[in-house]
Order: C-alpha cells, then sequence, then structure tokens
C-alpha cells in the first residue's frame, strides 16, 4: 500500500497538484454566474491506499437551458501519472469512467 497518492488536477482554469493520504477525502468546487447563466463544477477525490476514486459533477444553465453531468472515475496509484499531457508537460491521472448520467431539463420539457 502506498501511504500518499500525488497527482495534477486542473481546477479554476489551471493545474492544481493534490495530495491525499490513505484515506482522505478532498472536495473542490468552481463556478458563478456567466453572461448566459451560471456553471458549478464539483469534483471529491478520496484514496483508499490503491486506487484514488473522483466523483465529479458539472452543472449549469446557458442559452439552451439546464444540463447537470455526474459521474465516477477511478485510477490506480500507479497511473496517477500516465494520462493526458498538457502543453506544459503537466501530466494528468489515466482515470477509467466508471459511471456516468447526464439530465437535460430543457429536453426534458419537450419530451425527448
Amino acid at each position: 500500500m502506498i501511504k500518499q497518492a500525488r497527482f495534477w488536477v486542473y481546477h479554476n482554469g489551471s493545474a492544481a497538484r493534490l495530495k491525499l493520504n490513505v484515506g482522505q477525502t478532498v472536495t473542490h468546487r468552481s463556478g458563478g454566474y456567466t453572461d448566459e447563466g451560471w456553471t458549478l463544477e464539483v469534483n471529491t477525490y478520496s484514496y483508499d491506499g490503491r486506487f484514488v476514486e473522483c466523483q465529479w459533477l458539472n452543472d449549469g444553465v446557458d442559452c439552451d437551458g439546464r444540463l447537470t453531468r455526474s459521474g465516477e472515475s477511478y485510477c490506480h496509484v500507479h497511473g496517477l501519472a500516465s494520462g493526458y499531457r498538457d502543453e506544459d508537460e503537466i501530466t494528468y491521472p489515466d482515470w477509467t469512467q466508471f459511471d456516468e448520467r447526464q439530465r437535460d431539463y430543457s429536453a426534458e420539457a419537450m419530451n425527448y
């Protein structure tokens, strides 16, 4: 078991380095009003000694109405620096999508 998980996430417009101890959970959120409505992004990361789990939520309203997306992803501790690499040479986790949900309120209102 590896006692700490260190990895990069993209938060609030820039890269941020997270460190989680075994059993630790951290949540970050961002969002606010926009010229067309509002946005909200929430990510909760937890570490069990082998895997980092991310529960995520993207919610918002724009000119097309409200759309909510959420889900869970996970990454083995050895894959935390094996995913996407950006132009600044920062490598993000190789997330595996476990579950994903979407709710389009405007489509529901039109019986789609």
